[in-house]
């Protein structure tokens, strides 16, 4: 392992980089783009980007770059500085992305006019309307890959390709463009249309209301407008001894059901929950003023309309289950910790957005093994290596020579690290590494990748290749540059401990004097220096406590060779300092190789003292940022009255919420499990009895929970569980009304 050894602690090879969000004008003078003409004999420029350019439907400026409130109807222009073949374009050659690892292509179509390329957001490519365009408060990319980074890219009319890769990234806002016209309400109709004889309404129908301009889906609340409503529909009140729906219990009663839109956004048709009734029931419907159009200009004609006359067809009424968060006698409270109405009655509350760290300390690793360091201290065991890797450069091989691999290739590194360490569920929203002595040096990385996902066999020791480790695709989190600003002192982490090896001397008992400083533990240096912004987010869950779980995550930086190298505060598995020799049964949770490679470089030969994967790690800390918090209901059952199931013989329907869209991109998932029978544990709580049948993994067989509730269907008893996700940019977090579940009977 001599060999190996040297190599951690005289050539820090692991590199870093932070990202440099590309500016908005890359504006070149064309004197410097001029090259050899074509066979015209006409001079020519480059193919690059000139400008990047957000616009209003006028085509004319609405936000700057790197805004964080772009419209979201508004167009993404890109300049070029030359006439664009428009058969080159396309969304991998013009790469607009968000979502997950960005990996989500959103709806839109490009135009291209001169050498200008438009993104519109409110129009698909094949020539759908889609006027919501991007997706509320998100964040998204724009990547422009350059000649010999992909088959294709970007060309001008003379199939020239695009020279300069570009990378930048913008917000969106929850709202559109704005304009002054109010909207107005053109008619209320039906499908199917109104009996031509009777003038009597469908009750299996659908009513429609008809705008003269798209509106915003999250004005339409069901309610009177006293309550915070836009739309009221409801039974009339016709009490008295011949009133037909006093005589069935629904005068003044609200029709529950819900709104979808056209693709256009103009009619939006309402649903009632079951149908408008199974007799010649009477009902009206009032619009208010809060309806809003795109622009948030309230509606200029609100109005009444109806009475309307039910045709007697419709499906009788089933039953609901209806949780209105007044009390918790349905609560789940030991799967719960949204608010239950406990702040605001009738009223369920994500909690608020809350982030944390989870710090990794290579000298606490230390603890870690079988060996019995030097002097009798089992903190002995394990050897401090300062790294450079992933952070490496050129500037390295002044001090150590012959650096295998060569810095030119850059660097990737993966980093295992248990549940235990990562803590509980949220999202990871920053990383950041330990510079060795607290000191940092001016670095520029032209570019980094960082990856994160979870390991496939859920153990620690990683796996021969980089892809290998990772269940399905790894989550991007940040794609760019990185610079890393000269510091003498990154700051110390409160808390943590000041030590001294024995005897209070620095490299107390290593075997090897020649090289005694680089093994003590640098207890007094804990500071952190960030990576770059990430550009988006993983989802940790350790589905359970953190303690017990199996769940392992798995941290990617590839970096290429930046001009000079930092170093890592790191720690290598040895018996004890300098003795070559790897603590038995330590786990390999660090592995190395040059820039973007998927196998280890060097290759492991355990005979010349090369171990990669190998035991080693090295200081990170990850922010953890809490946005998601679970409401649970116990299960619903048989019975007779309010919220009871129909048996084996219920139909259930999707649940629906009030309000049906959350503001500031917050966002309601709902799920549901299903059973024919539950048992209650000593603990109180209510376990799916697998004697039945149950909502099931299809892999495992193991009771889970589903998306779709008709695989409750059949099943005696029903739960569910929504899922309140905060957005992490505007920080809004959901509130959820009502929570309404139909059912009917086979």
């Amino acid at each position: 392992m001599a060999s190996k050894t040297l190599r951690l602690l005289f050539d820090p090879t692991s590199p870093m980089r932070t990202v440099q969000t590309c500016a908005l004008a890359l504006v070149l003078s064309l004197a410097s783009l001029a090259t050899s003409c074509g066979g015209g004999g006409i001079a020519a420029k480059d193919m690059v980007l000139l400008e990047l350019q957000y616009l209003d439907r006028a085509l004319t400026p609405a936000a700057p770059t790197g805004t964080a409130s772009l419209p979201r109807n508004a167009l993404v222009g890109l300049v070029f500085s030359e006439l664009v073949n428009p058969h080159s374009v396309s969304p991998q050659t013009v790469q607009i992305r968000f979502g997950p690892g960005f990996q989500s292509v959103p709806a839109g179509s490009f135009q291209v006019s001169g050498n200008r390329v438009l993104f519109d957001p409110t129009l698909t490519g094949d020539g759908q309307p889609n006027p919501g365009g991007f997706q509320p408060v998100t964040q998204y990319t724009i990547r422009l890959p350059a000649e010999g980074e992909q088959s294709s890219v970007l060309e001008n009319l003379d199939e020239d390709p695009n020279l300069r890769a570009f990378f930048t990234q913008f917000t969106t806002a929850e709202g559109w463009l704005r304009d002054l016209t109010p909207p107005r309400l053109l008619r209320i109709h039906w499908a199917p249309d109104v009996d031509e004889l009777t003038g009597q309404v469908p009750g299996n129908g659908l009513m429609g209301f008809e705008f003269d301009e798209a509106m915003d889906p999250g004005s339409f609340v069901q309610g009177r407008a006293a309550d915070g409503g836009s739309v009221d529909i409801r039974y009339v009140d016709d009490s008295g001894p011949n009133g037909i729906n006093a005589q069935n219990g629904l005068a003044d009663t609200e029709i529950d059901g819900s709104f979808s839109p056209n693709p256009d956004w103009r009619i939006f048709w309402f649903k009632p929950l079951f149908s408008f009734g199974d007799k010649k029931f009477i009902f009206a419907a009032q619009v208010f003023q809060g309806l809003q159009d795109l622009s948030g200009n309230l509606l200029s004609n609100p109005a009444s309309y109806g009475p309307f006359t039910c045709d007697a067809l419709g499906i009788t009424a089933g039953k609901t289950i209806k949780e209105d968060f007044l009390t918790t006698v349905n609560q789940d409270a030991a799967a719960s910790d949204a608010d239950w109405g406990d702040a605001e009655d009738s009223l369920l509350v994500g909690v608020p957005v809350t982030s944390r760290r989870a710090e990794l300390y290579s000298y606490v690793e230390t603890d870690n093994g079988t060996g019995d360091g030097m002097g009798g201290r089992g903190s002995d065991r394990g050897q401090y290596a300062p790294l450079a890797e992933p952070l490496i450069g050129a500037s390295l091989n002044q001090i150590n020579p012959n650096i295998n691999p060569a810095t030119s290739v850059g660097r990737r590194v993966m980093w295992s690290f248990p549940a235990s360490v990562i803590g509980e569920r949220g999202s990871v929203t920053g990383v950041a590494w330990g510079p060795d002595s607290n000191a940092t040096f001016a670095a520029s990385y032209a570019n980094v990748k960082l990856r994160i996902g979870y390991q496939r066999s859920d153990q620690l020791s990683l796996a021969s290749t980089f892809s290998g480790n990772y269940v399905g695709q790894p989550a991007v989190i940040y794609d760019g540059s990185y610079l890393v600003q000269q510091s003498a002192d990154v700051g110390n982490t409160p808390g943590q401990p000041a030590w001294q090896p024995l005897g209070g001397q620095q490299g107390g008992g290593c075997v090897n004097p020649a090289v005694a400083h680089w093994n003590d533990p640098l207890f007094a240096s804990t500071g952190w220096y960030d990576w770059p912004e990430l550009t988006t987010y993983f989802e940790w869950d350790p589905q359970g406590d953190p303690a017990k779980s199996k769940k392992v995550l798995v941290f990617d930086a590839s970096v290429t060779e930046g001009d000079t190298h930092q170093q890592v505060r790191g720690w290598l598995g040895m018996t004890f300092p300098c003795s070559g020799t790897p603590i038995p049964s330590r786990p390999f949770t660090r592995m190395y190789a040059g820039y973007e490679a998927d196998d280890p470089n060097p290759a492991p030969n355990p005979a010349f003292g090369i171990l990669n994967p190998e035991p080693a790690t090295s200081d990170t800390r990850f922010t953890i940022t809490r946005q998601t918090s679970i409401a649970q209901s116990k299960f619903f059952g048989p019975g007779q009255g309010d919220n009871t199931t129909f048996g084996d013989l219920t139909d259930y329907g999707p649940a629906i919420l009030t309000p049906a869209i959350q503001p500031g991109g917050a966002r309601v998932e709902v799920e549901y499990q299903g059973a024919d029978s539950f048992n209650v544990d000593p603990n109180g709580n209510e376990v799916v009895n697998q004697a039945g049948s149950f909502t099931a993994d299809p892999v495992t067989g193991e009771p889970t929970w589903v998306k779709d509730v008709n695989q409750c269907d059949g099943m005696r008893n029903i739960r569910f569980r929504l899922r309140l996700i905060a957005n992490l940019t505007s920080l809004v977090v959901p509130r959820v009304d009502k929570v309404v579940i139909p059912m009917t009977s086979d």
